[in-house]
């Protein structure tokens, strides 16, 4: 089926055109055995000698329309080409027997769609050869299926259709089809016909119709002749598939493709950061800030691929608090600030990753030496409730506002201000670039510790009270059970 070559009939009086479609089959391969006809007449002719399988005809001829072909093409599926926005000429074509529309534009990216809707239209001729096999299926299917005479009146419906469209049988038998259709376009978002986005960066044409209670909504639609034994036409029948679903994943997956786009950016601004700190650290002594850089885009990047894991083994909290703390005991001395623990004092043994819970709380204690005033107080309290263990760092700085708390943990902010500062005219000397790793390491600690406590199954929140200070909290499960590496046990 794969090497079958279809034979198409391919009728413009347009030159440009023309060798347009040329041009495609030849770059695109596409299996194609093509006839060109420049006029009504010509393809006529050409169609009383040779069968197609399918005829492409551009809407306005010289000598006429693709409307004169009609009649000569017989079983042969015709696809109409037109101006883009011609509503009324795809209804008319719809109606009058064509089986699909495609709308031609300046730059003829129309002819990208050509492949899809040929081999659509293949399948469904061979799929329509069999409809008159088909009527107990039509009554199951979940599309909408209706029958009309060649006077366009409804002669049959199926479930499917009175569920969607909201009629009962006896009313709808009898109507004429265009009771389906809008008419007129009503607004903006209910043209008659639209565009909708199907495979790649292909398009197809779709139509809006009307329920009995007057509300809207899209379809793709198939037409198909039913014959009789003797090859006369009878009767159409009509596949309508509701593609509202369809509609709302296009619209979700460009929302998805924004939040992409945004991921890249903040990989690409935190990696000039990273660049230039790297031009300016070889053979000086911050270097290590440069490391702890690469460290967090790194987290980041493992954050956005859903990547971090979890090495749990069984620890004492107190140890890990004792670290911390002589880990920030020079700038604690510097700025004269009182740091105290209280930590029940049979300690308590968890079941973390001992490296992450660390860098949370490091981060927590390092972020209240930053913002308390010098002589201020911070107080490590660490507590037990049922199978959950809460952490707080009570600091005496100025309060947080919740605009603010949520700029904290989010790191699309954090990276930009910093970017934005080391991009600026001022920002671009050594001493200012080394300020703003230093503020970048702060500022990106707090998102990535967040998201370290919730891959516990924990939260981290911050508590402001109107007369001062701050109270950054968080908790852990005893028991971490997400993204969790193989458990160790501490010797």
């Amino acid at each position: 089926m794969e090497n079958t070559k279809h034979k198409i009939l391919f009728i413009e009086d347009d030159k440009m055109d023309q060798l347009a479609f040329k041009r495609s089959v030849e770059e695109q391969e596409l299996p194609y055995d093509y006839t060109i006809a420049a006029s009504v007449s010509e393809a006529k002719k050409i169609l009383v000698s040779s069968q197609f399988d399918i005829v492409i005809s551009d809407y306005a001829l010289g000598d006429g329309t693709a409307f004169d072909v009609l009649g000569s093409v017989k079983n042969t599926p015709l696809i109409i080409v037109t101006g883009t926005g011609n509503e009324e000429v795809a209804v008319k074509a719809w109606k009058a027997g064509a089986y699909d529309y495609l709308i031609k534009d300046i730059d003829r990216n129309y002819l990208r769609t050509v492949p899809i809707t040929v081999e659509n239209v293949i399948e469904h001729k061979r799929i329509e050869g069999k409809l008159h096999l088909l009527s107990g299926a039509i009554m199951s299917t979940e599309d909408s299926v209706y029958i009309t005479d060649m006077e366009d009146e409804i002669i049959f419906v199926n479930k499917a259709f009175l569920e969607t469209y909201g009629y009962k049988e006896e009313e709808i038998l009898g109507q004429y089809s265009n009771v389906l259709w809008i008419g007129k376009p009503q607004s903006g978002k209910t043209r008659s016909v639209f565009q909708s986005r199907t495979v790649g960066s292909t398009w197809e044409v779709g139509f809006y119709h009307k329920r009995k209670n007057g509300s809207i909504f899209p379809v793709s639609l198939s037409r198909s002749i039913i014959k009789d034994m003797r090859g006369d036409d009878v009767a159409v029948v009509a596949v309508a598939h509701d593609i509202s679903e369809r509609i709302l994943v296009e619209d979700e997956l460009r929302t998805e493709n924004l939040k992409l786009g945004r991921q890249n950016q903040l990989k690409s601004e935190m990696a000039v950061i990273i660049l230039e700190a790297l031009r300016t650290s070889f053979g000086k002594e911050n270097v290590s800030k440069t490391q702890g850089l690469i460290d967090d885009f790194l987290n980041i990047s493992k954050i956005e691929a859903g990547r971090i894991n979890l090495r749990l083994s069984d620890f004492d909290l107190r140890a890990v608090v004792s670290e911390v703390l002589e880990a920030r005991s020079s700038l604690v001395s510097e700025k004269n600030i009182k740091l105290e623990s209280f930590i029940p004092e049979s300690g308590l043994i968890v079941n973390a990753d001992r490296k992450g819970v660390k860098r949370v709380l490091d981060s927590l204690v390092n972020n209240a030496i930053k913002s308390v005033p010098t002589g201020g107080h911070i107080n490590i309290l660490v507590k037990e409730a049922d199978d959950r263990i809460r952490i707080e760092v009570q600091n005496d700085g100025p309060p947080v506002d919740s605009s603010a708390a949520h700029r904290l943990f989010n790191h699309f902010t954090v990276i930009k201000e910093q970017v934005a500062k080391l991009t600026s005219s001022e920002g671009k000397d050594e001493g200012s670039l080394a300020s703003s790793c230093d503020l970048l390491l702060q500022a990106l600690s707090l998102p990535i510790a967040k998201v370290l406590v919730e891959l516990h199954g924990g939260r981290l929140w911050i508590e402001s009270k109107q007369e001062g200070g701050n109270c950054f909290c968080f908790t852990l499960q005893k028991e971490a059970s997400m993204n969790v590496a193989p458990k160790k046990k501490v010797k």
